[in-house]
């Protein structure tokens, strides 16, 4: 029976995080069989109990207060339990995502201490090891030590050409579609609304956010370009707003609220059924995939590094578009030329099928590591 440990687990109350964790499983599974023994390590352990595996702390990362502080002082010490772990299993797993780099000395003080030292643990331990699809740094302070421990793991999939051309000599590094943009494929051929777009988009819905942490001038173009975009939409299409996101911190309704639109809008789920959109202009990534998951074209305004990556992966990057730098003109010339969504459903569809492919080369890889 296989003994496998995934590492770098953050926490299930971040849907995102817990994804992470939960397709790193579904993988596992998928190649080692239904009773592979799985053990999860985790900064918040507790978060996944709804895991039917054994679940352990971070070393630092899961400490909290001056237990914190204690461990990260005594470091080697602190990480003697994962190392015990990991060598009495076969498979070393880390999961995909976003979370070895650092934008700050601290920063990059607290990854030291977290998942390099993780890396370096697997890496040390001699035990297979591989790496799922993630983003690699940048690095604010010294990372030739990650990326040696990175070079010694036996695969690491990369899900962006920044992160590819950090290892471009490397022949143990893959370039692969992010794991949620992989089951987002499968889950895309199913879709058969993609075979009947509409030949130009009468009702259009719209996912908005607020902007992150910029410059007020930033911020100000930011939202004249939203107000624009909107009023350029609403001479051609029907328009309705959806909101994403309405927790504290993160309210889209605050921002419409913003831009000066007051009505109650709905989740963007029930305005998909609603209102049947033609198609969806989002602001924010998991509102440009639920509605792909709908069968519903959606052009992506991304500020972020992933949202270029994943529609890269799905083969259509002239569809998303820099948050920073929103030309308008760019957005209504590309959705409202001819046929376009029809375009855009048989472009999708057709990477999807080579995603698929790709899925089966990296199991094919990962099941060669431990033979």
């Amino acid at each position: 029976m296989m003994n496998v440990t995934i590492l770098h687990g953050y926490s299930a109350s971040n849907s995102g995080d817990g994804l992470l964790v939960d397709l790193a499983i579904a993988l596992v599974l998928r190649n080692f069989g239904p009773d592979t023994l799985i053990n999860v390590v985790a900064s918040d352990p507790q978060s996944f109990s709804y895991l039917p595996y054994k679940r352990y702390d971070a070393p630092v990362m899961a400490a909290k207060g001056f237990g914190r502080v204690k461990e990260a002082v005594f470091l080697n010490q602190s990480y003697t339990a994962l190392a015990d772990l990991l060598s009495t299993c076969d498979l070393i797993v880390g999961v995909g995502g976003g979370y070895m780099r650092s934008k700050s000395a601290f920063e990059h003080i607290k990854l030291k201490l977290g998942h390099a030292k993780q890396l370096e643990t697997a890496i040390l331990s001699k035990v297979p090891s591989v790496y799922l699809p993630q983003s690699i740094g940048p690095f604010h302070g010294q990372s030739s030590k990650i990326v040696e421990h990175y070079a010694s793991a036996d695969a690491v999939f990369v899900r962006d050409n920044r992160s590819s051309a950090i290892f471009a000599a490397h022949e143990n590094v893959y370039r692969a579609p992010d794991l949620a943009v992989q089951a987002l494929a499968k889950k895309i051929l199913l879709q058969p609304k993609f075979t009947r777009c509409a030949a130009s988009p009468a009702v259009v819905c719209v996912v908005l956010r607020k902007p992150p942490q910029w410059s007020k001038d930033k911020k100000v173009g930011y939202v004249a370009n939203l107000k624009l975009l909107l009023q350029r939409l609403r001479a051609k299409s029907k328009v309705v707003c959806a909101v994403q996101s309405a927790v504290r911190g993160n309210d889209d309704g605050a921002f419409y609220r913003e831009l000066g639109i007051t009505e109650d809008l709905l989740p963007l789920k029930a305005t998909l059924a609603k209102y049947q959109p033609d198609l969806v202009i989002s602001v924010r990534l998991h509102g440009a995939i639920e509605s792909l998951l709908a069968g519903v074209p959606a052009f992506h305004i991304s500020y972020e590094r992933k949202g270029f990556g994943a529609y890269e992966d799905m083969g259509v990057e002239d569809w998303v578009i820099n948050g920073a730098d929103i030309n308008v003109d760019t957005i209504i010339d590309t959705v409202y030329a001819p046929n376009a969504l029809s375009r855009f459903g048989k472009r999708l569809t057709d990477t999807c099928k080579e995603i698929e492919a790709k899925t089966l080369q990296m199991d094919t890889i990962i099941k060669g590591i431990v033979r």
